[in-house]
């Protein structure tokens, strides 16, 4: 019998807006893997980057359940201790800390996540020599082009080896050749984590062999 480390059951978010309530996400069902590589498709307002939320334990789902590893995932007191040991997360919009430098950024969510400082180096060190950033470790954001900040992003997410990386539109502010790039890196740099990534570009798309697709209001979804 498959061990899923992810599994989704009648999964739904909806929010009070005058007038009624907004569903914002339906999902019937899901299951992933280690190891697997899932890209989230769908029109905008479908629920994309909602379930990326849900599976990162930072919103309550409205009805249904969430398990990793077997065990449910209820929000409560110890759900940022349990996200920052389990989750690599790269927004949409990078989240880089303005006023520290990459390197800065990277050791910093590695002490949020229990990495030893020693350990975070030697990851940073080989993390930042494959994405192609060592000569600007000690830059800041600002000073990064956005196919290096994006870069950064991924880095961070996966300083602390999380069983459960997810990223949220990782190329949506890159051109073509950046886009490949990122998409290439995470899929290589993923190790045996989990990786679920939301898109809508098809040509990011292609790069996954499964892909689930969500459906706007209350239509069903499909797995391909």
């Amino acid at each position: 019998m498959t061990e899923y480390l992810l599994e989704v059951h009648s999964l739904t978010k909806e929010y009070a807006q005058p007038g009624g309530r907004v569903l914002a996400l339906s999902l019937d069902y899901m299951d992933a893997e280690k190891g697997e590589a899932v890209a989230i498709t769908g029109p905008s307002g479908s629920g994309k980057t909602t379930l990326l939320h849900l599976l990162a334990g930072l919103i309550p789902p409205s009805h249904g359940a969430i398990l990793f590893g077997g065990r449910y995932l209820a929000l409560g007191a110890s759900t940022a201790r349990w996200r920052a040991a389990h989750v690599g997360y790269i927004f949409q919009d990078v989240n880089l800390l303005p006023d520290f430098n990459v390197l800065e950024n990277l050791l910093i969510a590695a002490e949020i996540s229990g990495v030893p400082k020693k350990t975070a180096l030697e990851r940073a060190d080989t993390l930042l020599g494959r994405l192609g950033l060592q000569e600007r470790k000690l830059s800041r954001p600002a000073k990064l082009s956005l196919g290096e900040q994006q870069r950064a992003a991924v880095a961070r997410a996966l300083i602390h080896r999380p069983p459960l990386v997810l990223a949220d539109e990782p190329t949506a502010s890159l051109d073509a050749k950046n886009a490949a790039i990122v998409v290439d890196l995470l899929l290589e740099l993923r190790e045996e984590s989990l990786l679920i990534v939301a898109t809508h570009d098809e040509a990011v798309k292609k790069f996954f062999p499964r892909v689930v697709e969500l459906r706007k209001s209350e239509e069903s979804d499909t797995c391909v």
